[in-house]
């Protein structure tokens, strides 16, 4: 069986990025929205830049993805919730794997493409995460500020 085969049709993509983007505008905090912003940015210029033949680098992708590793490392280092450490990591593993292409141009096209899209979804779960814990905090009445106990829970 061919290994394309396998392949998620393409409205999944842009499925998941509506949800978590309209989630993050409408439940989210700031950070949630900063985030989702810069990632439904990122898929964009992703989409419009790339190169359908995944022939060589994706050098569009490259610089997209190296903005929302910028932005999500701000926001993780500005606020003191814990998704955006781990959008941010998942962020730099995206980037990593375009510096292994360029690097190692025998890195095949289906290794990288399936880096890329593996990795950007857990950035959007990540952020899904952050929208889920924002909205959850919001609906619940002011705690005692015990992270065990807190949904929002945040980093000290």
């Amino acid at each position: 069986m061919h290994p394309h085969s396998y392949a998620l049709p393409p409205w999944v993509g842009l499925a998941i990025t509506v949800i978590v983007g309209g989630g993050a505008f409408w439940k989210g905090g700031r950070e949630e929205q900063v985030a989702a912003g810069g990632l439904m940015l990122s898929w964009l210029t992703t989409l419009v830049l790339r190169d359908p033949r995944w022939s060589g680098t994706q050098w569009g992708a490259f610089g997209a993805d190296i903005c929302l590793l910028v932005l999500l490392a701000a926001v993780a280092l500005r606020t003191r919730r814990y998704w955006p450490l781990f959008a941010a990591a998942f962020q730099l593993l995206c980037v990593v794997t375009h510096i292994a292409r360029i690097v190692d141009p025998g890195v095949r096209a289906w290794a990288y493409a399936t880096g890329q899209v593996i990795f950007s979804q857990w950035v959007f779960f990540a952020v899904g995460i952050g929208v889920f814990n924002t909205w959850r905090a919001s609906r619940q009445p002011a705690s005692d500020g015990d992270p065990m106990t807190d949904p929002g829970a945040m980093r000290r």
